[in-house]
């Protein structure tokens, strides 16, 4: 038999007469006529180049060369509806799968706690991994799988392969400076002081950082950049220490409130705001657990 000229179909023929030595019966299961059973069975013959039933009284009997091959048939047929047909469901509570995200340091400060809290309740043997846009490729990441999922603002993300589902929540920014800052007036940010005081600008991997620039050029407004660093940790101690002001992101400013030497003012303008979104791929928007892990981070950060 050369497997690429043959209808596998017959294997469910084989099957359907094995087990119920009769081309009506067999036929009625199938849900197809007894014309087209005997045809397939004619086939079968053909394929096997063995009679495989021959009629004994008022049954089919299968010939020794139909019964020798009952096992392995039967074990393909098998697997085939367990393992390659049968619909497959996620359970998160016995899941002990690893899930990737990509996020920027931003949204790992900001929006990781509350997925892990979640995940940890619903998925408790589960783990995740995060990692840094620039650490991976991302939409080559979530295309080939290692990437589950990104989440955080990704301007540039417009491959036809990928899904975005925005989350409801639109980040803005605000500044901040340490409590004793010279440059404030009895306290208060005007646009004087943001353009007269020394900044520290925040320059990571992700582009949240263009969106406030560009809307700073648009209404002209100029800061003194003395200094540029990678990440929002290095605010934690330049902030208190100098006359620097800094500005970040809204989603930030919790952090950054608990700290006693460090205070958060609104922006003296409109701010800007930021689509946070959740991307995946069309290869896994079926997926019941990608599908789950989605519908968990909307849950954690979807604002009514």
């Amino acid at each position: 038999m050369n497997l690429y000229e043959e209808d596998l179909n017959l294997l469910l023929i084989y099957e359907a007469l094995l087990e119920t030595r009769s081309v009506s019966k067999a036929s009625e299961r199938l849900n197809v006529s007894q014309p087209s059973m005997s045809n397939a069975l004619a086939r079968l013959r053909k394929a096997f180049d063995d009679p495989m039933f021959v009629r004994v009284k008022n049954t089919m009997e299968p010939t020794s060369r139909a019964l020798s091959i009952e096992a392995p048939i039967k074990g393909i047929l098998s697997r085939a509806r367990a393992e390659v047909f049968q619909k497959h469901t996620f359970s998160p509570a016995l899941s002990s799968q690893t899930f990737t995200l990509c996020m920027t340091d931003l949204a790992q400060a900001a929006y990781l706690p509350k997925i892990i809290n979640s995940v940890r309740v619903e998925a408790p043997n589960s783990k995740l991994r995060a990692i840094t846009p620039i650490a991976e490729r991302m939409e080559e990441g979530l295309e080939s799988g290692t990437v589950d999922l990104a989440v955080g603002y990704f301007p540039d993300v417009n491959e036809a392969g990928v899904f975005q589902q925005r989350l409801l929540r639109n980040s803005g920014f605000s500044c901040i400076v340490g409590r004793d800052n010279v440059h404030l007036e009895d306290g208060c940010l005007t646009v004087e002081t943001f353009t007269r005081a020394p900044h520290v600008a925040i320059r990571t991997e992700g582009r949240s950082h263009e969106v406030i620039d560009m809307k700073m050029a648009e209404l002209g407004i100029l800061r003194r950049l003395v200094v540029t660093i990678p990440n929002f940790l290095g605010l934690l101690s330049i902030i208190p220490q100098t006359e620097l002001m800094a500005v970040i992101p809204n989603d930030l400013a919790t952090i950054f409130q608990r700290q006693e030497a460090i205070a958060v003012h609104p922006l003296p303008f409109e701010s800007p705001r930021v689509a946070v979104t959740q991307v995946w791929h069309r290869r896994y928007d079926k997926d019941e657990a990608n599908r789950w892990l989605r519908t968990l981070v909307k849950g954690c950060l979807g604002e009514v």
